[in-house]
């Protein structure tokens, strides 16, 4: 190959750019055939790194990038620049760069190649001009009928160009690759950064989008740019104002003019869909972060930076920590309803979609369902979803009109003739395609609380939504999000109703699949329960989606008329609906044991703990069931004694779990309250006698507590709060007081504060609102709904247990009637059905150690207090109707979620998985 470029004889017959490469010509062919083997060659060698030495490999690759950069040496290749050289020839064999994937695919291919190139920086200065050097002369229009044998030069440039860009695209993956960059060219005189580059790119993509009657460039090349600018904004670490003006400049210039699904450009479509599914870009829509953003990543590739001791190092550390709460701090700020500049793309997204939507603009479903998705993704996370409301946005009630239309569509077409129906739905066809879309849009809107709230306002939404997600071949109950969104829906009246018409049909299907994987003769024969593990999970994954809700556990166990049109025949052992399960009418197993597992579960929540116990009355069969369970014989190595009585309880899985169980539910309490017993029998459970402790009846015999073990041994002495409030007792309480008491209080976290001490910061707080508008009115007043249900009565017995254990109260059993006296003067209106008992009133009622005057007067402070709907969730129900979301519950729950998400993004996952949101109300024990 070398030999006929360095032959200066040899240049008129070499191919060349005007005449392109004649197959036919024996030196064309020849050269070809060379490049061919030499590519051949390449693809080999990543599969035999191994076999040769490492200095040779060294040499094999040195000599193949020399040979790509040969054009590049003036002084060496005295020829013509029309000339085709090495490189032009192997992007037309390969203009996808397949032998550069297989060479940076493992690390050893990819030291060896970026540090060749490294030495070769004449390779990538050429690889960049050839890439700014096609955007600029590229001239739209191919060659109609190329001469056979013939490969013409348009069609080789455009070949060095895609093989110039994917060769490119592969190398800025490496953060080595990405510090070639910047880069001197010959052809401007400013230094040539990834961020020029990617600006070129989209300003060539937008100038082939003015043309409407002309294709800018082939598919392929079409793809290969907007695959490389998605690479570089994957890879990029901040976008800049000036990026993202070049990214929505189309948009922008068509919002001003009649809008319409054809005259979106689908690249900027595709970039802006690519910005908005990265978790860390697409901040950059809202306009929230771009102008603040500071990269620690640059600050720790800082030179001055050589502090490496420990002191260094936690400096750093705290560094890092401050900025990265500064930053999620700007980030709050939701743009104001006038800003309509390119710090909030957001806004031209919404503003298109919005006019679509109103238009019913099916012209385009490709670029209407990416707009969809789209805002899908942008408005299902909080600060979009703030930024809609402080928009005053239509886009919802936009969406939700559409889908009511299409979803009545489909249902009458079920039964009418298609063409009386103007969109003809039809699965498949793009009308039913938008509607799926507009699903997905709204569940997502629906995922946090004051999206839930916006379509709680509309009638019929969320319940046609629920339908619809219950009704898909395939639910999906083991992705955590789709649990989170059905839990939140199913949290108001709404999906209530939904879930109890189709609770039959919810918890049929895993009962099916669990007796299925329990009788399957395989299993059995094999032995192996990785299938009935994965069954019993699954079904418990749909039960624990609903346990934060009461009225969801309540719907499950409502048995709707659907529920005699069941799968099952009438022999079949199997349970067909939860109240079936949880009847503990047989001990046969496994469903037995799964009952168990599943009201375990239930039990979690306080008021579904109070509501089964008053209705199934699960402690008693529980305790019946430990009594039938017992031997009067000797005990064998399989049992163990259990009471110092002759009978003993027969340990085994099930009476260790209903033992777990019975002990959960009498005393309620924390890690640091109270020690679980386990479910797995050791040494380490037994007393010194070989007991286990389990028992047959209330009260139980004996109560592990963690009280005393965990409390703290530090000597007590006066918290900065505590001194703080009695330095200005008597002193004046304004916002400048307010501040100080939060800084004292913030200095006093790490220390235990006593309930007398919170008592009076609530008396002083309550001074600053003593004539605001928020003040309500005194509560404990004579209520004509002073009965208690059966389950605020259990309720009652589980507070004052867990006061007396914990020494918060003194045993009496006038602390019940104090108890019941309070709750029945807080209620303020009459249910039919338990609502869930009024915690926040029995927490205040430990706190004040049982004293009714106290109470009081806490209550009423606590009254006085503007952020009292936030802290006391029965009360703020009370002022809002019963029949809708609470206001108050959404905005404290999207707000909680907001901080909790920037802050502790950990443990909002982990609250997202367990579906412990909205309602505001710490019930979970």
């Amino acid at each position: 190959m070398y030999l006929y470029y360095v032959d200066t004889s040899n240049c008129s017959s070499l191919p060349n750019f005007k005449n392109g490469i004649d197959v036919s010509d024996p030196i064309h062919g020849h050269v070809i055939q060379i490049s061919h083997l030499i590519l051949e060659a390449v693809k080999e060698m990543p599969k035999n790194w191994l076999r040769y030495g490492e200095r040779r490999v060294e040499d094999i690759v040195g000599v193949f990038v020399n040979l790509l950069a040969m054009h590049t040496d003036d002084s060496r290749f005295n020829l013509p620049k029309d000339i085709l050289f090495p490189f032009h020839i192997l992007s037309v064999l390969d203009p996808k760069a397949k032998w550069c994937t297989q060479w940076l695919h493992a690390a050893f291919g990819q030291h060896l190649f970026l540090n060749t190139l490294s030495q070769n920086m004449a390779l990538v200065t050429f690889l960049v001009e050839e890439i700014l050097s096609y955007l600029e002369t590229y001239q739209n229009g191919h060659p109609g009928d190329m001469p056979e044998n013939i490969i013409p030069g348009c069609i080789v440039k455009y070949a060095t160009f895609t093989h110039t860009l994917s060769v490119l695209s592969q190398v800025v993956c490496f953060e080595k690759g990405r510090q070639f960059f910047p880069v001197v060219t010959k052809t401007t005189s400013e230094l040539v950064s990834l961020e020029v580059m990617l600006v070129r790119m989209i300003m060539f993509l937008n100038s082939g989008s003015s043309y409407k009657s002309t294709v800018c460039m082939t598919p392929s090349g079409f793809e290969v740019i907007l695959a490389f600018v998605k690479k570089l904004l994957q890879i990029g670490e901040e976008i800049n104002e000036n990026l993202m003006k070049t990214i929505i400049e189309p948009i922008k210039y068509r919002s001003m003019q009649p809008m319409k699904c054809n005259n979106i450009p689908c690249h900027t479509m595709k970039i802006l869909l690519h910005l908005a599914s990265s978790s860390t870009k697409i901040s950059c829509l809202l306009g929230s972060r771009q102008k603040h953003k500071l990269s620690i990543s640059k600050l720790n590739r800082n030179q001055n930076t050589t502090n490496t001791s420990a002191v260094g190092m936690r400096k750093t550390r705290q560094m890092n920590i401050s900025l990265e709460r500064q930053f999620s701090a700007r980030s709050v700020r939701i743009p104001s309803i006038g800003n309509t500049d390119v710090s909030s793309p957001a806004k031209l997204i919404e503003h298109i979609t919005t006019i679509l939507m109103k238009h019913q603009d099916l012209s385009n479903v490709d670029e209407l369902l990416s707009l969809v998705e789209m805002c899908g993704k942008l408005f299902r996370i909080h600060e979009g979803l703030s930024m809609l409301d402080a928009m005053n946005s239509q886009l919802i009630s936009a969406v939700i009109v559409l889908y009511k239309q299409l979803s009545s569509e489909i249902e009458s077409s079920r039964y009418c003739s298609a063409h009386e129906y103007p969109l003809k739905i039809k699965a498949g066809n793009p009308p039913h395609a938008v509607y799926m879309s507009l699903v997905s849009f709204l569940t997502e809107v629906a995922s946090t609380p004051c999206g839930l709230y916006a379509l709680a306002q509309e009638d019929s939404v969320l319940q046609d939504l629920l339908t619809t997600l219950f009704q898909y071949s395939y639910v999906p109950w083991e992705h955590p999000a789709f649990r989170h969104v059905v839990s939140l829906i199913t949290a108001v009246w709404q999906g209530a109703s939904v879930l109890a018409e189709e609770s039959y049909r919810i918890l049929t299907r895993p009962l099916c699949n669990l007796w299925s994987e329990f009788e399957d003769p395989l299993a059995l024969m094999s032995g192996s329960e990785r299938k009935q593990i994965e069954a019993t999970q699954h079904f418990i994954n749909v039960i624990y989606t609903f346990i934060p809700n009461l009225q969801g556990i309540m719907a499950l166990l409502s048995e709707p008329d659907s529920s005699s049109e069941g799968t099952l025949v009438d022999t079949d052992m199997a349970p067909r609906t939860l109240a079936e399960l949880l009847t503990f009418d047989s001990t046969v197993e496994p469903w037995h044991y799964i009952s168990l597992l599943t009201l375990r579960a239930l039990t979690t929540n306080m008021d579904v703990c109070l509501y089964l116990n008053s209705t199934i009355k699960y402690q008693e069969k529980l305790l019946k069931l430990q009594s039938e369970n017992m031997s009067e014989s000797e005990i064998e190595e399989s049992r163990m004694k259990s009471n110092s009585v002759n009978k003993c309880i027969i340990i085994d899985k099930c009476s260790l779990l209903r033992h777990q169980i019975l002990i959960a539910t009498y005393a309620v309490g924390g890690p640091s309250e109270r020690i679980l017993p386990a479910v797995v029998i050791d040494a380490e459970h037994l007393d010194g006698d070989g007991e286990s402790n389990l028992f047959c009846s209330l009260p139980p015999p004996k109560l592990a507590s963690a009280t005393r073990k965990m409390r703290s041994t530090r000597l007590k002495g006066q918290t900065d709060i505590q001194r703080f409030l009695q330095d200005t007792k008597q002193g004046l309480h304004d916002a400048s007081w307010l501040s100080h008491a939060r800084r004292a209080y913030r200095a006093s976290c790490s220390d235990d504060i006593k309930g007398s001490v919170l008592l009076d910061l609530l008396e002083q707080v309550a001074k600053l609102s003593s004539n605001s508008q928020y003040q309500l009115s005194a509560p404990l007043q004579e209520s004509k709904y002073g009965v208690l249900s059966p389950e605020e009565c259990l309720g009652v017995q589980v507070v004052i247990r867990y006061g007396v254990e914990l020494h918060l109260l003194q045993e009496s059993p006038q602390n019940e009637e104090n108890l019941t006296q309070l709750l029945c003067l807080l209620k303020h209106r009459k249910c039919e059905t338990f609502q869930g008992l009024d915690w926040f009133a029995a927490t205040v009622f430990l706190l004040c150690g049982g004293n009714m005057e106290r109470c009081q007067s806490c209550i009423g402070n606590i009254s006085a207090l503007p952020v009292t709907p936030f802290l006391w969730p029965a009360h703020a129900s009370a002022k809002d109707n019963l029949q809708s979301l609470s206001q108050h519950s959404a905005m404290f729950g999207h707000i909680l979620e907001l901080l909790i998400k920037m802050e502790l993004p950990l443990a909002f996952s982990a609250l997202q998985v367990t579906c412990l949101f909205i309602q505001g109300n710490p019930k979970i024990f």
